[in-house]
């Protein structure tokens, strides 16, 4: 089985929280909402480096005060369909700078209150990360 080390970030501005959704039918975790992160080069950068690096790729915006908050991990097919464990390094950081542009893995973000979490399908990563914040 392959395997991935991910880092993710719950990201927060003004009260909401930024979330996005892959293209269509598009794994891991189709048709679902994540918060944004991406995969870490361990030989070339650190965990906190890859994060700030993911996000910026992906969202177009700039984080800062950076917090680890746990680590959880999860097996499940791939974007080819190969199943993988996918190990996540669990983040808060606040919002510093840039416009939120879907770029990369994402093909829409959103920045949401509180309130509006529970109504979201979130992915099983999320959804544990979230209740573990008492977000949802």
């Amino acid at each position: 089985m392959k395997s991935r080390l991910v880092v993710v970030a719950v990201i927060q501005k003004n009260g909401e929280y930024l979330v996005g959704q892959k293209p269509k039918n598009v794994g891991p975790y189709p048709n679902t909402w994540h918060i944004p992160g991406g995969g870490v080069d361990l030989n070339n950068e650190s965990s906190e480096e890859a994060l700030k690096r993911e996000i910026r790729e992906e969202t177009g915006i700039e984080i800062q005060n950076v917090r680890a908050v746990g680590f959880d991990e999860d097996e499940v097919p791939n974007k080819h369909g190969e199943m993988t464990r996918y190990v996540f390094l669990d983040y808060e950081a606040d919002y510093l700078s840039g416009d939120i542009k879907a770029n990369d893995d994402m093909a829409v973000l959103k920045w949401v209150r509180k309130e509006e979490l529970k109504t979201l399908n979130l992915n099983k990563p999320c959804e544990k990360l979230f209740k573990k914040l008492k977000l949802i």
